[in-house]
């Protein structure tokens, strides 16, 4: 299982970014499952680990306080039909897909695997940010009365968290996709670059008789 996600994820970076692809194939052409390299030069993103820091903690209060609100619309409030059937889907996407993300960051970031944070930076594009934009927009309070002219009206409306909790998460979530594909351009161009000189060590190496070293 394990073995599959990280060649998948090792697959899909090589496609959007194609100069990692001779990082992740051997002597044969053959794909190997993920590349770490030796004799490096940090280049983990210090704004992109405090953003993953933060994200765990807003993350965890905006996903239980907006499940126990949306239970207790459903339960006392006349909650629009629409609403009732997305807000339970989608809600439940965000926390499958919230976890995996914020690991494939943390994991991509720290150990500087391009496949890792790849699959961390689409998973911010999507589905995350349309499910947070969803529960901006989304009006799903029933409401009616009466105006001063006996004319009955009716309408939708949010709670006030709803709008706003959603507000600071996609803005977050916006922040962290920008700063995320800026660390991956620099990892990549990173690693890359490590690459051709540990070729060229190797090559010198094996040109004078002596036993290739990785440090």
């Amino acid at each position: 299982g394990g073995g599959f996600v990280s060649t998948g994820l090792a697959s899909l970076s090589g496609k959007l970014f194609p100069e990692t692809r001779q990082l992740t194939e051997n002597a044969d052409g053959d794909t190997v499952e993920e590349f770490t390299l030796t004799n490096t030069t940090i280049a983990s993103s210090l704004p992109l680990q405090m953003l993953l820091y933060f994200n765990i903690h807003y993350s965890l209060f905006w996903g239980f306080l907006t499940l126990a609100i949306m239970i207790y619309k459903d339960s006392f409030l006349e909650v629009n039909s629409a609403y009732r059937i997305l807000s339970p889907l989608l809600l439940s996407v965000w926390f499958l897909v919230e976890p995996l993300r914020l690991y494939f960051g943390y994991v991509g970031n720290l150990q500087e695997k391009v496949p890792q944070l790849t699959g961390f930076w689409l998973f911010t594009l999507l589905p995350q940010i349309p499910i947070s934009f969803f529960f901006i927009i989304s009006l799903p309070l029933r409401i009616s009365g009466e105006n001063s002219e006996g004319v009955t009206l009716q309408g939708s409306i949010q709670l006030p968290f709803d709008r706003a909790g959603s507000i600071v998460l996609i803005l977050m979530l916006a922040i962290e996709a920008i700063v995320g594909y800026v660390a991956l351009r620099v990892m990549v161009k990173s690693q890359v670059l490590k690459f051709h000189l540990q070729r060229t060590r190797d090559e010198g190496a094996i040109a004078v008789g002596k036993p290739v070293n990785r440090v």
